[in-house]
C-alpha cells in the first residue's frame, strides 16, 4: 500500500503522503586521511515513532542520504525545517557540527560536507549501524552561506555522490575559492539564492558559481524577495541581527513562505537524483511552470529519463496481468486489470522518458484510456498499483 501511496503523491505533487515520523541521533564520524578528523554529525532518519534514538522505520525501505552544512557562525541545528519537510518522505539526513567557530576552515568544511554523505551512505552496508541495509546508494550533499559555498569545494573531481545544492552560498576565500573551484564541479547541481540578500548576494558569489559549473545538469533558481538568513530556522543565529544591520530597510517574504517556494524545486529535484523516481521530473517541471511570477531560473539542459539510470518498475515490483486494445489505435485504448486492487496510477510517458500524462484510477477492472490528443508514435503505458505493476508500449496512429 505504501508504493501506491508514494505514487499517488507523484501524480499530485509535492504537499501529502509523508509516511514517516522523525528519528534523530549523533554520530562521530573520524576521517583517518585528515589525521583521525573527527566530525560530529547530528542525524535526522524516519522512523514509526518520533525522538531520540528510536528504531529506525521498520518496513524494508531504502533510503537516500543528504549531508548539509551550515552559515558561518551559524548551528548545525539551525536547519531543522529541512529535516522536518524531508525525513518524512524517506531521506536521512546529517548535518556536520565542526567549524562552527571563528575562524573557520572553508576546505576542511567542504570535505567533512562529502565524508558525511560517504559515511551516512556506508552504514547501510555495516550489520552493526542501525542503517544496515537500509541506504539505497545515492546520495546529496547541500549547505546554506559559508556552507553553501563549501559544497563546491567538496565536490569538485566528484562523482561518487550524485548531486548537491544550495542556498545563498558564499564565496569561500580563506583557504580556496568556490567561484574557481565550481569549474572542477560536474555533478548535477541547483543552486538557489534570494533577490533581496545582501549578505551574500548573487553578483561575486552564487551566481558566479553557477556560472562556471561544468555541469550538465544545472538549475538557477533565484527567489523574488527571499532574504539570506531566512534559509535557516528564524531566530535561531545571530543571522537576522547581521543581516539587519547589512540590509536595513528591506523587506523580506516570510520565511514559511520562502521554504516553500525552496521545496516546490527541492523536493522533486531530490526524488528524481537520489530517490531515481522518474515521475518526479514532471512535478519538478510543473512548479516551475506555476512557480514563474516567484522564482526566477536558468537551466544548462532539460532533464528527461535518460539523465539518471532507473530500473524498470517490473524489476522493482510483482508483475501483474493487464491487456490494451485495440493497439494501435487513433488514441482511444481500453486497459483490462486482471488483479482486484485498490488504486492505480497509470503513467504514460514518451520515447524520451518525460512524463506526457498522469491519472489515479479507483478499483476499475476495465479502465478507459483516451490519449487521442496526443501526436502519433509509441508511448511507454506504467500502471502501479498496490498488487504489482504492468508496463506496456502503446502506439497512436495518425
Amino acid at each position: 500500500m505504501k508504493k501506491i501511496l508514494f505514487f499517488y503523491f507523484l501524480c499530485l505533487g509535492y504537499s501529502v503522503f509523508a509516511q514517516y515520523q522523525i528519528g534523530n541521533t549523533k554520530i562521530t564520524f573520524k576521517d583517518n586521511t585528515r589525521g583521525n578528523r573527527n566530525i560530529l554529525t547530528f542525524i535526522y532518519y524516519p522512523a514509526s515513532t518520533g525522538g531520540t534514538d528510536v528504531p529506525i522505520a521498520p518496513d524494508a525501505a531504502k533510503f537516500p542520504v543528504i549531508s548539509f552544512g551550515h552559515g558561518f557562525v551559524m548551528s548545525s541545528l539551525a536547519y531543522q525545517w529541512i529535516a522536518e519537510a524531508l525525513v518524512p518522505y524517506g531521506y536521512i539526513i546529517g548535518f556536520p557540527s565542526t567549524e562552527e567557530g571563528v575562524p573557520p576552515n572553508h576546505s576542511d568544511f567542504g570535505k567533512d560536507e562529502a565524508f558525511v554523505a560517504r559515511s551516512l551512505r556506508n552504514l547501510g552496508d555495516s550489520v552493526n549501524s542501525f542503517l544496515y541495509n537500509r541506504t539505497n546508494g545515492y546520495s546529496a550533499i547541500g549547505g546554506h552561506s559559508m556552507g553553501g559555498g563549501a559544497t563546491f569545494l567538496g565536490m569538485q573531481n566528484v562523482t561518487d555522490i550524485t548531486t548537491f545544492f544550495n542556498f545563498s552560498a558564499a564565496e569561500t576565500f580563506l583557504t580556496e575559492s568556490a567561484v574557481q573551484t565550481a569549474k572542477l564541479c560536474s555533478q548535477p547541481a541547483l543552486v538557489f539564492t534570494g533577490t533581496k540578500d545582501c549578505v551574500a548576494p548573487p553578483a561575486g558569489n552564487s551566481r558566479f558559481m553557477y556560472n562556471n559549473l561544468i555541469s550538465s545538469y544545472k538549475f538557477f533558481a533565484n527567489i523574488h524577495d527571499a532574504s539570506h538568513c531566512q534559509f535557516g530556522d528564524p531566530n535561531k543565529t545571530p543571522c537576522e541581527v547581521g543581516e539587519a544591520a547589512a540590509c536595513s530597510g528591506r523587506v523580506y517574504i516570510s520565511a514559511a513562505e520562502q521554504q516553500r517556494r525552496v521545496l516546490l524545486l527541492l523536493k522533486p529535484w531530490l526524488d528524481f537524483w537520489i530517490k531515481r523516481d522518474c515521475a518526479a521530473l514532471s512535478t519538478f517541471y510543473s512548479n516551475i511552470s506555476g512557480a514563474i511570477n516567484d522564482i526566477d531560473t536558468l537551466q544548462s539542459k532539460i532533464m528527461d529519463c535518460t539523465a539518471i539510470d532507473i530500473p524498470n518498475a517490473l524489476q522493482q515490483h510483482k508483475t501483474i496481468k493487464a491487456l490494451i486494445f485495440p493497439n494501435p489505435s487513433k488514441g482511444r485504448f481500453s486497459m483490462q486489470i486482471s488483479e482486484i486492487y485498490s488504486e492505480a496510477v497509470v503513467t504514460l510517458l514518451d520515447v524520451k522518458g518525460s512524463i506526457i500524462n498522469c491519472k489515479i484510477i479507483k478499483g476499475q477492472k476495465n479502465i478507459p484510456l483516451d490519449y487521442s490528443n496526443l501526436p502519433g508514435g509509441a508511448y511507454q503505458i506504467v500502471v502501479d498499483t498496490d498488487r504489482g505493476s504492468f508496463t506496456s508500449t502503446i502506439v497512436i496512429s495518425q
